[in-house]
């Protein structure tokens, strides 16, 4: 599959401070990746409404891929991974999980699925440490997967009308977006990609998140 590719960040900062706030984009000018990449600076857009622009006629023949900005990816083989990926995956993700439990009270992916059912890695950094999460074997078929990094082949989308729900702005639209996908039968999967996030999943204490963890059960877990 001879695909091209596309990298899209949103951010909340400045076109000024992308430079030296956002880990992204070190990794993406080392990569040769920035003019393969659309940055949305000073983002307020919720991110699915924001990717879906990217689910287009346009961009048929392209695979996009949805990453934050306090991502560094250290994979230098990116694209021949992703390459390899999409010939088993419409959809690509670096780690997730295998199972659904919809009762779960706390709807994060990785509370809502055995821990044997977890699959794929991430690196970690914080306070000048980074570690390697291994959650489970990659690559692997997923049910649902982090949305930290989402790749996407957008003819499989189109063909299958699967988009993500804007509904859900900046949390938990990554696991409604799974369940829609495998919904429309889109094969999910997380890969080895190497990418370190800065990130460690604080915004689970803030009241947005709790809000929309409200919400999402409503919709999604009856």
């Amino acid at each position: 599959m001879n695909k091209k590719y596309k990298f899209v960040v949103a951010t909340p900062y400045s076109k000024s401070e992308y430079s030296e706030k956002c880990q992204i984009s070190v990794s993406l000018d080392k990569l040769g990746l920035t003019n393969q990449t659309t940055v949305f600076f000073n983002n307020k857009e919720g991110l699915s409404k924001l990717y879906n622009t990217f689910i287009t006629e346009e961009n048929k023949g392209t695979c996009v891929v949805f990453v934050h900005h306090d991502v560094i990816i250290d994979d230098v083989f990116i694209l021949e991974k992703l390459q390899m990926a999409f010939e088993s995956f419409d959809i690509v993700g670096l780690a997730g999980s295998k199972q659904c439990n919809i009762s779960s009270d706390i709807t994060a992916w990785h509370l809502m699925s055995p821990r044997d059912a977890h699959v794929g890695e991430v690196a970690h950094s914080k306070d000048k440490q980074t570690w390697t999460t291994v959650f489970g074997p990659t690559p692997s078929r997923a049910l649902l997967i982090d949305g930290v990094f989402i790749a996407v082949n957008v003819d499989k989308l189109l063909e299958t009308n699967t988009r993500f729900d804007e509904e859900f702005e900046f949390h938990h639209y990554d696991l409604a977006f799974s369940l829609i996908a495998n919904r429309n039968k889109v094969k999910i999967g997380v890969y080895p990609i190497r990418c370190t996030h800065f990130g460690l999943g604080d915004s689970m204490n803030s009241t947005n998140w709790h809000d929309s963890n409200v919400k999402f059960k409503k919709k999604y877990c009856k």
